[in-house]
Protein backbone atom coordinates (compact mmCIF):
# COMPACT_ATOMS: atom_id res chain seq x y z
CA UNK A 1 0.00 0.00 0.00
CA UNK A 2 1.15 3.34 -0.49
CA UNK A 3 2.77 5.37 2.16
CA UNK A 4 1.31 8.95 3.81
CA UNK A 5 3.85 10.57 1.99
CA UNK A 6 2.94 8.61 -1.57
CA UNK A 7 -0.64 9.53 -0.70
CA UNK A 8 -0.04 13.07 -0.59
CA UNK A 9 1.97 13.01 -3.35
CA UNK A 10 -0.77 11.48 -5.54
CA UNK A 11 -3.25 13.64 -4.39
CA UNK A 12 -1.30 17.23 -5.67
CA UNK A 13 -0.23 14.95 -8.75
CA UNK A 14 -4.02 14.74 -9.36
CA UNK A 15 -5.36 18.54 -8.18
CA UNK A 16 -2.15 20.36 -10.17
CA UNK A 17 -2.81 17.72 -13.38
CA UNK A 18 -6.86 18.58 -13.48
CA UNK A 19 -5.95 22.65 -13.07
CA UNK A 20 -3.65 22.47 -15.96
CA UNK A 21 -6.27 21.14 -17.89
CA UNK A 22 -8.89 24.13 -16.91
CA UNK A 23 -6.58 26.52 -17.53
CA UNK A 24 -5.93 24.75 -20.80
CA UNK A 25 -9.26 25.22 -21.50
CA UNK A 26 -10.09 28.49 -20.01
CA UNK A 27 -6.95 29.37 -22.92
CA UNK A 28 -8.86 27.75 -25.73
CA UNK A 29 -6.27 25.49 -26.09
CA UNK A 30 -8.77 23.03 -25.24
CA UNK A 31 -11.76 22.59 -26.88
CA UNK A 32 -15.24 20.30 -26.57
CA UNK A 33 -17.51 19.85 -23.29
CA UNK A 34 -16.03 21.96 -20.41
CA UNK A 35 -13.54 19.94 -17.90
CA UNK A 36 -14.88 17.71 -15.07
CA UNK A 37 -12.59 19.01 -11.79
CA UNK A 38 -12.62 16.31 -8.86
CA UNK A 39 -11.09 19.28 -7.05
CA UNK A 40 -11.76 18.34 -3.39
CA UNK A 41 -12.06 14.73 -4.06
CA UNK A 42 -8.56 13.58 -4.28
CA UNK A 43 -8.56 11.74 -0.96
CA UNK A 44 -10.93 9.10 -2.35
CA UNK A 45 -9.22 8.04 -5.95
CA UNK A 46 -5.78 8.13 -3.73
CA UNK A 47 -6.99 6.06 -1.11
CA UNK A 48 -8.37 3.66 -3.03
CA UNK A 49 -6.74 2.75 -5.81
CA UNK A 50 -3.55 2.39 -2.85
CA UNK A 51 -5.69 -0.75 -2.03
CA UNK A 52 -5.26 -2.34 -4.84
CA UNK A 53 -2.98 -4.68 -6.67
CA UNK A 54 -1.69 -4.94 -10.36
CA UNK A 55 -4.13 -6.92 -12.48
CA UNK A 56 -6.86 -5.21 -10.34
CA UNK A 57 -9.61 -3.17 -12.72
CA UNK A 58 -10.70 0.20 -12.50
CA UNK A 59 -13.70 1.57 -13.87
CA UNK A 60 -14.34 5.85 -13.92
CA UNK A 61 -16.89 8.26 -14.16
CA UNK A 62 -16.42 11.00 -16.28
CA UNK A 63 -14.72 12.85 -13.50
CA UNK A 64 -11.95 10.12 -14.27
CA UNK A 65 -8.51 11.74 -14.27
CA UNK A 66 -8.02 11.37 -10.27
CA UNK A 67 -8.37 7.45 -10.48
CA UNK A 68 -6.32 7.42 -13.76
CA UNK A 69 -3.45 9.08 -11.70
CA UNK A 70 -3.91 7.08 -8.80
CA UNK A 71 -3.33 4.23 -10.87
CA UNK A 72 0.04 5.56 -11.54
CA UNK A 73 -0.54 6.51 -15.08
CA UNK A 74 2.20 9.14 -16.75
CA UNK A 75 0.20 12.58 -16.37
CA UNK A 76 2.78 13.76 -19.77
CA UNK A 77 0.07 10.94 -21.45
CA UNK A 78 -2.87 11.78 -20.06
CA UNK A 79 -2.32 15.73 -20.28
CA UNK A 80 -1.27 14.87 -24.39
CA UNK A 81 -4.63 13.04 -24.43
CA UNK A 82 -6.83 15.99 -22.81
CA UNK A 83 -5.44 17.95 -25.83
CA UNK A 84 -6.25 15.65 -27.87
CA UNK A 85 -3.23 14.60 -29.46
CA UNK A 86 -1.21 11.25 -30.83
CA UNK A 87 1.19 10.91 -28.14
CA UNK A 88 -2.01 10.59 -25.55
CA UNK A 89 -3.41 7.29 -23.90
CA UNK A 90 -6.18 6.91 -26.58
CA UNK A 91 -4.24 8.63 -29.68
CA UNK A 92 -5.80 11.78 -28.98
CA UNK A 93 -9.07 10.13 -30.08
CA UNK A 94 -11.00 10.56 -26.72
CA UNK A 95 -9.97 12.04 -23.25
CA UNK A 96 -11.65 9.01 -21.64
CA UNK A 97 -8.53 7.84 -21.22
CA UNK A 98 -7.64 3.91 -21.08
CA UNK A 99 -4.97 1.73 -19.81
CA UNK A 100 -5.59 -1.91 -19.89
CA UNK A 101 -2.53 -2.81 -18.73
CA UNK A 102 -2.79 -0.45 -15.97
CA UNK A 103 -6.44 -2.08 -15.04
CA UNK A 104 -7.70 1.79 -16.05
CA UNK A 105 -10.99 1.25 -18.11
CA UNK A 106 -11.46 4.57 -20.00
CA UNK A 107 -15.59 5.15 -19.58
CA UNK A 108 -18.26 7.79 -21.27
CA UNK A 109 -20.39 10.39 -19.97
CA UNK A 110 -23.44 8.15 -19.74
CA UNK A 111 -24.28 8.47 -15.78
CA UNK A 112 -23.68 4.81 -14.49
CA UNK A 113 -23.02 3.09 -17.66
CA UNK A 114 -19.30 1.93 -16.28
CA UNK A 115 -21.26 -0.05 -13.16
CA UNK A 116 -22.42 -3.06 -15.16
CA UNK A 117 -19.31 -3.29 -17.21
CA UNK A 118 -17.75 -3.59 -14.31
CA UNK A 119 -19.75 -6.22 -13.09
CA UNK A 120 -19.15 -7.71 -16.25
CA UNK A 121 -15.28 -7.97 -15.53
CA UNK A 122 -15.56 -8.80 -12.23
CA UNK A 123 -17.75 -11.98 -13.52
CA UNK A 124 -15.35 -12.43 -15.74
CA UNK A 125 -12.56 -12.74 -13.12
CA UNK A 126 -14.40 -15.16 -10.99
CA UNK A 127 -15.08 -17.67 -14.50
CA UNK A 128 -11.63 -17.31 -14.82
CA UNK A 129 -10.79 -18.53 -11.16
CA UNK A 130 -8.19 -15.48 -10.12
CA UNK A 131 -8.11 -13.98 -7.08
CA UNK A 132 -8.21 -9.92 -8.82
CA UNK A 133 -11.38 -7.05 -8.34
CA UNK A 134 -12.84 -4.53 -10.12
CA UNK A 135 -13.46 -1.20 -8.51
CA UNK A 136 -16.23 0.82 -10.01
CA UNK A 137 -16.50 5.00 -9.08
CA UNK A 138 -19.79 6.23 -9.33
CA UNK A 139 -21.66 9.58 -8.26
CA UNK A 140 -24.44 10.11 -5.40
CA UNK A 141 -26.46 11.14 -8.65
CA UNK A 142 -25.65 7.74 -10.27
CA UNK A 143 -26.71 6.08 -6.99
CA UNK A 144 -29.99 6.67 -8.12
CA UNK A 145 -29.85 5.04 -11.59
CA UNK A 146 -31.22 1.81 -12.58
CA UNK A 147 -27.84 0.40 -13.81
CA UNK A 148 -26.46 0.47 -10.17
CA UNK A 149 -29.15 -1.70 -8.46
CA UNK A 150 -29.69 -4.15 -11.44
CA UNK A 151 -25.50 -4.56 -10.95
CA UNK A 152 -25.67 -4.81 -7.47
CA UNK A 153 -28.66 -7.07 -7.15
CA UNK A 154 -26.66 -9.38 -9.77
CA UNK A 155 -23.29 -8.84 -7.84
CA UNK A 156 -24.82 -10.22 -4.69
CA UNK A 157 -26.65 -13.31 -6.54
CA UNK A 158 -23.11 -14.34 -8.08
CA UNK A 159 -21.24 -13.52 -5.66
CA UNK A 160 -18.65 -11.08 -7.57
CA UNK A 161 -15.26 -10.08 -6.90
CA UNK A 162 -16.84 -6.28 -6.91
CA UNK A 163 -16.33 -3.03 -5.19
CA UNK A 164 -19.01 -0.46 -5.99
CA UNK A 165 -17.21 2.96 -4.74
CA UNK A 166 -20.10 5.57 -4.43
CA UNK A 167 -18.20 8.91 -4.46
CA UNK A 168 -20.54 11.27 -2.68
CA UNK A 169 -19.54 15.12 -3.51
CA UNK A 170 -23.13 16.39 -1.95
CA UNK A 171 -24.26 17.14 -5.28
CA UNK A 172 -25.81 15.49 -8.46
CA UNK A 173 -24.60 18.71 -10.77
CA UNK A 174 -27.20 21.22 -8.78
CA UNK A 175 -29.02 18.95 -6.92
CA UNK A 176 -28.23 18.38 -3.08
CA UNK A 177 -27.97 14.79 -2.27
CA UNK A 178 -30.20 15.87 0.59
CA UNK A 179 -33.01 16.64 -2.17
CA UNK A 180 -32.29 13.03 -4.07
CA UNK A 181 -31.29 10.59 -1.19
CA UNK A 182 -34.02 10.26 1.25
CA UNK A 183 -32.32 7.39 3.14
CA UNK A 184 -29.41 7.79 6.12
CA UNK A 185 -26.75 7.27 3.23
CA UNK A 186 -26.32 5.24 0.46
CA UNK A 187 -24.15 2.77 2.27
CA UNK A 188 -27.43 1.62 4.34
CA UNK A 189 -29.13 0.83 0.49
CA UNK A 190 -26.73 -2.03 0.41
CA UNK A 191 -28.76 -4.30 2.65
CA UNK A 192 -31.39 -4.38 0.85
CA UNK A 193 -29.16 -6.50 -1.94
CA UNK A 194 -27.70 -8.47 0.56
CA UNK A 195 -24.10 -6.95 0.57
CA UNK A 196 -22.07 -5.01 3.28
CA UNK A 197 -22.36 -1.45 3.16
CA UNK A 198 -19.72 1.21 4.38
CA UNK A 199 -19.46 4.61 5.31
CA UNK A 200 -16.39 5.90 5.06
CA UNK A 201 -15.15 10.01 5.31
CA UNK A 202 -13.86 10.49 1.82
CA UNK A 203 -11.74 13.24 2.51
CA UNK A 204 -9.46 11.10 4.72
CA UNK A 205 -6.63 8.88 2.61
CA UNK A 206 -6.28 6.49 5.17
CA UNK A 207 -10.01 5.86 5.92
CA UNK A 208 -10.55 5.36 2.21
CA UNK A 209 -7.97 3.18 1.57
CA UNK A 210 -8.42 0.71 4.82
CA UNK A 211 -12.43 0.64 3.93
CA UNK A 212 -11.43 -0.12 0.57
CA UNK A 213 -8.39 -2.65 1.39
CA UNK A 214 -11.03 -4.85 4.03
CA UNK A 215 -13.18 -4.51 0.75
CA UNK A 216 -10.54 -6.17 -1.14
CA UNK A 217 -9.70 -8.61 1.12
CA UNK A 218 -13.18 -10.38 1.41
CA UNK A 219 -13.76 -10.31 -2.27
CA UNK A 220 -10.39 -12.03 -3.05
CA UNK A 221 -10.94 -14.23 -0.55
CA UNK A 222 -14.21 -15.43 -2.11
CA UNK A 223 -16.80 -13.13 -0.09
CA UNK A 224 -18.34 -11.09 -3.01
CA UNK A 225 -19.57 -7.65 -2.97
CA UNK A 226 -18.81 -4.29 -0.73
CA UNK A 227 -20.42 -1.12 -1.67
CA UNK A 228 -18.56 1.51 0.21
CA UNK A 229 -19.58 5.38 0.24
CA UNK A 230 -16.84 7.91 0.40
CA UNK A 231 -18.42 11.12 1.44
CA UNK A 232 -16.09 13.94 0.55
CA UNK A 233 -16.88 17.57 -0.82
CA UNK A 234 -16.94 19.15 -4.25
CA UNK A 235 -14.72 22.04 -4.06
CA UNK A 236 -15.51 23.31 -7.56
CA UNK A 237 -18.44 23.24 -10.01
CA UNK A 238 -20.10 20.51 -11.91
CA UNK A 239 -17.61 21.40 -14.55
CA UNK A 240 -14.88 24.32 -14.77
CA UNK A 241 -17.25 27.14 -16.11
CA UNK A 242 -20.18 26.14 -13.11
CA UNK A 243 -20.50 29.59 -10.92
CA UNK A 244 -22.13 27.50 -8.61
CA UNK A 245 -25.23 29.96 -8.17
CA UNK A 246 -27.17 27.11 -6.22
CA UNK A 247 -24.84 27.16 -3.37
CA UNK A 248 -23.81 29.78 -0.66
CA UNK A 249 -20.27 31.93 -0.30
CA UNK A 250 -20.28 30.17 2.99
CA UNK A 251 -21.06 26.57 1.92
CA UNK A 252 -18.16 27.12 -0.41
CA UNK A 253 -15.47 28.56 2.39
CA UNK A 254 -16.36 25.99 4.68
CA UNK A 255 -15.70 23.19 2.29
CA UNK A 256 -12.26 24.43 1.26
CA UNK A 257 -11.70 24.78 5.06
CA UNK A 258 -12.04 20.92 4.90
CA UNK A 259 -10.31 20.68 1.98
CA UNK A 260 -8.76 17.42 2.23
CA UNK A 261 -5.02 18.08 0.70
CA UNK A 262 -4.96 20.76 3.55
CA UNK A 263 -6.35 18.46 6.18
CA UNK A 264 -3.96 15.43 5.39
CA UNK A 265 -0.44 17.81 4.77
CA UNK A 266 -1.27 19.29 8.29
CA UNK A 267 -1.86 16.09 9.83
CA UNK A 268 1.37 14.58 8.40
CA UNK A 269 2.98 17.64 9.80
CA UNK A 270 2.02 17.19 13.57
CA UNK A 271 2.63 13.42 13.02
CA UNK A 272 6.66 14.50 12.20
CA UNK A 273 6.34 12.83 8.80
CA UNK A 274 6.52 16.15 6.47
CA UNK A 275 8.90 19.23 7.14
CA UNK A 276 7.50 22.90 5.14
CA UNK A 277 11.07 22.33 3.77
CA UNK A 278 10.02 18.47 2.27
CA UNK A 279 6.14 19.87 1.36
CA UNK A 280 7.36 23.02 -0.84
CA UNK A 281 10.20 20.80 -2.74
CA UNK A 282 7.36 18.20 -3.42
CA UNK A 283 4.79 20.84 -4.66
CA UNK A 284 7.89 22.78 -6.73
CA UNK A 285 8.46 18.92 -8.34
CA UNK A 286 5.00 18.66 -9.31
CA UNK A 287 4.58 22.08 -10.72
CA UNK A 288 7.52 21.37 -12.99
CA UNK A 289 6.42 17.49 -13.71
CA UNK A 290 3.19 19.17 -14.88
CA UNK A 291 4.26 22.26 -17.09
CA UNK A 292 6.57 19.85 -18.86
CA UNK A 293 3.55 17.52 -19.32
CA UNK A 294 1.52 20.84 -20.87
CA UNK A 295 4.35 21.74 -23.12
CA UNK A 296 5.16 18.07 -23.97
CA UNK A 297 1.13 18.04 -25.29
CA UNK A 298 1.30 21.30 -27.02
CA UNK A 299 4.28 20.37 -29.08
CA UNK A 300 2.50 16.55 -29.99
CA UNK A 301 1.32 16.37 -33.56
CA UNK A 302 -2.81 15.54 -33.79
CA UNK A 303 -4.66 12.82 -35.08
CA UNK A 304 -4.71 12.48 -39.23
CA UNK A 305 -8.37 12.13 -40.46
CA UNK A 306 -7.87 8.67 -41.84
CA UNK A 307 -6.69 8.04 -37.86
CA UNK A 308 -10.61 8.30 -36.97
CA UNK A 309 -10.98 4.93 -39.07
CA UNK A 310 -8.26 3.05 -37.01
CA UNK A 311 -8.77 1.40 -33.63
CA UNK A 312 -12.50 0.55 -33.75
CA UNK A 313 -14.08 -2.81 -32.33
CA UNK A 314 -17.29 -3.99 -32.66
Amino acid sequence: MRTEIGLLRTMLLIRRLEAAWAEAYARDEIGGIPPALSTGQEAVSAGACAALEPGDVVFTTHRGQAPQVARGLDPTRIMAELYGRRTGYNKGKSYHVTDVSRGVIGMGGIVAAQVPVAAGMALAQKLRGTDRVSLVFFGDGAANEGAVHESANLAAMWTLPLILLCENNGYCISQPVAVAVKAASIADRAAAYGLPGALVDGNDPLAVRDAVAAAVARARAGGGTTLVEARTVRLGGHLAHDPQHYRSREEIAAAWEACPIKRFRARLAAAGLLTEEASARMEAEIEAEIAAAVEFARQSPVPEPREAFEDLWA
